[in-house]
Protein backbone atom coordinates (compact mmCIF):
# COMPACT_ATOMS: atom_id res chain seq x y z
CA UNK A 1 0.00 0.00 0.00
CA UNK A 2 1.07 3.34 -1.09
CA UNK A 3 0.95 6.80 0.46
CA UNK A 4 1.12 9.50 -0.84
CA UNK A 5 2.66 13.31 0.86
CA UNK A 6 0.56 15.49 -0.69
CA UNK A 7 -0.69 18.19 1.96
CA UNK A 8 -4.30 17.11 2.55
CA UNK A 9 -5.75 20.57 1.84
CA UNK A 10 -8.64 19.62 0.08
CA UNK A 11 -10.13 16.66 -2.50
CA UNK A 12 -8.67 17.00 -5.80
CA UNK A 13 -7.65 19.89 -8.74
CA UNK A 14 -6.98 19.76 -12.56
CA UNK A 15 -10.48 20.03 -13.50
CA UNK A 16 -10.53 21.45 -17.07
CA UNK A 17 -13.45 22.63 -19.72
CA UNK A 18 -12.37 23.79 -23.47
CA UNK A 19 -13.87 25.36 -26.62
CA UNK A 20 -12.41 26.02 -29.98
CA UNK A 21 -8.90 27.67 -29.81
CA UNK A 22 -8.49 27.70 -25.73
CA UNK A 23 -7.93 25.07 -22.84
CA UNK A 24 -9.43 26.80 -19.08
CA UNK A 25 -8.27 24.90 -15.99
CA UNK A 26 -7.72 24.94 -12.16
CA UNK A 27 -5.13 24.12 -10.08
CA UNK A 28 -5.27 24.10 -6.24
CA UNK A 29 -2.67 24.96 -3.48
CA UNK A 30 -1.83 21.99 -1.48
CA UNK A 31 -2.88 19.78 -3.85
CA UNK A 32 -0.82 20.32 -6.72
CA UNK A 33 3.30 21.44 -5.92
CA UNK A 34 3.90 25.39 -6.32
CA UNK A 35 0.36 26.79 -6.52
CA UNK A 36 -0.90 29.41 -4.28
CA UNK A 37 -4.52 29.88 -3.65
CA UNK A 38 -6.76 28.57 -6.10
CA UNK A 39 -6.39 29.53 -9.52
CA UNK A 40 -7.69 29.07 -13.13
CA UNK A 41 -5.37 29.31 -15.67
CA UNK A 42 -6.64 29.70 -19.83
CA UNK A 43 -4.14 28.79 -22.28
CA UNK A 44 -5.68 29.64 -25.76
CA UNK A 45 -4.30 27.59 -29.41
CA UNK A 46 -4.69 28.20 -33.23
CA UNK A 47 -2.43 27.20 -35.96
CA UNK A 48 -1.59 31.13 -35.99
CA UNK A 49 0.20 32.06 -33.49
CA UNK A 50 0.39 28.73 -31.71
CA UNK A 51 -0.28 27.79 -27.86
CA UNK A 52 0.19 30.65 -25.60
CA UNK A 53 -0.58 31.54 -22.20
CA UNK A 54 -3.62 33.70 -21.99
CA UNK A 55 -4.58 34.29 -18.34
CA UNK A 56 -4.63 33.44 -14.77
CA UNK A 57 -7.09 34.29 -12.36
CA UNK A 58 -7.34 33.65 -8.76
CA UNK A 59 -10.40 32.08 -7.24
CA UNK A 60 -12.15 31.46 -4.14
CA UNK A 61 -10.97 28.27 -2.83
CA UNK A 62 -14.13 25.57 -4.02
CA UNK A 63 -13.60 21.53 -4.56
CA UNK A 64 -14.65 21.99 -8.30
CA UNK A 65 -18.01 19.85 -9.57
CA UNK A 66 -18.43 21.08 -12.20
CA UNK A 67 -17.10 23.53 -15.27
CA UNK A 68 -18.41 24.97 -19.08
CA UNK A 69 -17.07 26.72 -21.52
CA UNK A 70 -18.38 28.68 -24.68
CA UNK A 71 -17.12 30.94 -27.01
CA UNK A 72 -16.93 33.82 -24.79
CA UNK A 73 -17.45 32.61 -21.22
CA UNK A 74 -16.28 29.86 -18.67
CA UNK A 75 -18.57 29.15 -15.87
CA UNK A 76 -17.03 27.05 -12.90
CA UNK A 77 -19.05 25.70 -9.63
CA UNK A 78 -17.87 24.04 -6.26
CA UNK A 79 -18.35 23.60 -2.63
CA UNK A 80 -16.06 25.69 -0.20
CA UNK A 81 -15.52 25.51 2.99
CA UNK A 82 -17.88 26.77 5.90
CA UNK A 83 -17.18 26.14 10.10
CA UNK A 84 -20.89 25.33 10.06
CA UNK A 85 -23.78 23.70 8.40
CA UNK A 86 -23.72 22.99 4.35
CA UNK A 87 -21.81 24.66 2.54
CA UNK A 88 -23.41 26.59 -0.28
CA UNK A 89 -22.97 25.96 -4.35
CA UNK A 90 -20.91 28.98 -5.34
CA UNK A 91 -20.69 29.77 -9.44
CA UNK A 92 -18.15 31.96 -10.64
CA UNK A 93 -18.64 33.50 -14.71
CA UNK A 94 -15.55 33.81 -15.95
CA UNK A 95 -15.46 36.22 -19.51
CA UNK A 96 -12.89 35.18 -21.89
CA UNK A 97 -13.33 38.04 -24.03
CA UNK A 98 -11.34 38.31 -27.62
CA UNK A 99 -7.78 36.83 -28.88
CA UNK A 100 -6.22 39.94 -26.90
CA UNK A 101 -8.35 40.57 -24.13
CA UNK A 102 -7.47 39.58 -20.73
CA UNK A 103 -9.83 36.86 -18.89
CA UNK A 104 -11.66 38.41 -15.71
CA UNK A 105 -14.24 37.35 -13.42
CA UNK A 106 -18.00 38.83 -13.87
CA UNK A 107 -18.91 37.84 -10.43
CA UNK A 108 -19.57 34.99 -8.25
CA UNK A 109 -22.76 33.60 -6.14
CA UNK A 110 -23.66 31.61 -3.81
CA UNK A 111 -27.00 29.06 -3.85
CA UNK A 112 -28.66 27.50 -1.19
CA UNK A 113 -29.91 23.89 -0.83
CA UNK A 114 -30.25 21.22 -2.68
CA UNK A 115 -28.71 20.81 -5.96
CA UNK A 116 -28.49 18.56 -8.82
CA UNK A 117 -25.47 19.13 -10.37
CA UNK A 118 -24.29 15.41 -10.18
CA UNK A 119 -27.45 14.79 -12.96
CA UNK A 120 -27.58 18.10 -14.50
CA UNK A 121 -24.12 17.92 -15.92
CA UNK A 122 -21.16 15.20 -16.15
CA UNK A 123 -18.45 15.68 -14.08
CA UNK A 124 -15.46 17.80 -15.52
CA UNK A 125 -12.73 15.85 -17.14
CA UNK A 126 -9.58 15.78 -15.53
CA UNK A 127 -5.98 16.56 -16.76
CA UNK A 128 -3.82 16.09 -13.55
CA UNK A 129 -3.12 13.21 -10.90
CA UNK A 130 -6.97 12.45 -11.60
CA UNK A 131 -7.09 11.89 -15.09
CA UNK A 132 -8.97 9.06 -16.57
CA UNK A 133 -7.45 9.27 -20.21
CA UNK A 134 -3.84 9.28 -21.76
CA UNK A 135 -5.19 11.31 -24.43
CA UNK A 136 -7.73 13.50 -24.85
CA UNK A 137 -8.86 15.37 -28.74
CA UNK A 138 -9.53 19.27 -28.67
CA UNK A 139 -12.27 21.03 -30.88
CA UNK A 140 -9.64 22.96 -33.12
CA UNK A 141 -10.53 26.89 -34.02
CA UNK A 142 -9.71 25.84 -37.41
CA UNK A 143 -8.89 22.75 -40.23
CA UNK A 144 -5.17 23.34 -40.54
CA UNK A 145 -3.98 21.61 -37.23
CA UNK A 146 -5.25 19.56 -34.87
CA UNK A 147 -4.89 19.85 -30.53
CA UNK A 148 -4.59 16.64 -28.26
CA UNK A 149 -3.59 16.33 -24.41
CA UNK A 150 -1.23 13.82 -23.98
CA UNK A 151 -1.18 12.63 -19.73
CA UNK A 152 2.01 10.50 -19.07
CA UNK A 153 2.63 8.94 -15.74
CA UNK A 154 5.64 7.59 -14.13
CA UNK A 155 7.37 6.28 -10.71
CA UNK A 156 11.13 6.18 -10.21
CA UNK A 157 11.93 4.10 -6.65
CA UNK A 158 13.97 6.99 -4.89
CA UNK A 159 14.95 4.62 -1.95
CA UNK A 160 13.54 1.17 -0.62
CA UNK A 161 10.38 2.22 1.18
CA UNK A 162 9.45 5.43 -1.54
CA UNK A 163 8.69 6.27 -4.96
CA UNK A 164 8.36 9.43 -7.01
CA UNK A 165 5.56 9.66 -9.05
CA UNK A 166 5.83 11.94 -11.85
CA UNK A 167 2.39 13.21 -13.54
CA UNK A 168 2.85 15.38 -16.68
CA UNK A 169 0.30 16.98 -19.49
CA UNK A 170 1.02 18.66 -22.32
CA UNK A 171 -0.89 20.46 -24.81
CA UNK A 172 0.18 19.36 -28.53
CA UNK A 173 -0.32 20.65 -31.71
CA UNK A 174 -0.51 18.22 -34.87
CA UNK A 175 -0.07 19.85 -38.29
CA UNK A 176 -1.62 18.70 -41.68
CA UNK A 177 1.49 16.22 -42.29
CA UNK A 178 1.19 14.83 -38.75
CA UNK A 179 3.84 16.18 -37.41
CA UNK A 180 3.77 17.87 -34.27
CA UNK A 181 4.88 21.55 -34.31
CA UNK A 182 4.82 22.43 -30.60
CA UNK A 183 4.57 20.89 -27.35
CA UNK A 184 3.37 22.95 -24.49
CA UNK A 185 3.71 21.82 -20.89
CA UNK A 186 0.08 22.44 -18.98
CA UNK A 187 0.97 20.47 -15.96
CA UNK A 188 3.99 19.08 -14.21
CA UNK A 189 4.36 17.61 -10.73
CA UNK A 190 6.47 15.01 -8.56
CA UNK A 191 5.02 13.95 -5.75
CA UNK A 192 6.83 11.13 -3.11
CA UNK A 193 5.34 7.77 -2.57
CA UNK A 194 6.01 6.05 -0.03
CA UNK A 195 5.23 2.19 0.74
CA UNK A 196 3.36 1.82 4.06
CA UNK A 197 4.52 -2.05 4.46
CA UNK A 198 0.20 -3.11 4.77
Amino acid sequence: MFAFSVPSHADSDGYFCSYKGYLAYELREGITPGIVGHVLRVTRFDSQHGIRVAGELILMDLQVHMMACDDRHIEIAGYGTVRQGDAPLTTCEIELGGPTKKVSIVGCNDAMGQHGWRTERPEPMNLCQWARAKSIALESPDSVDTYELLLDVSNKKVDENSYEVHYKTELVQTNAQENVSQRFVVYEARIVASDSGD
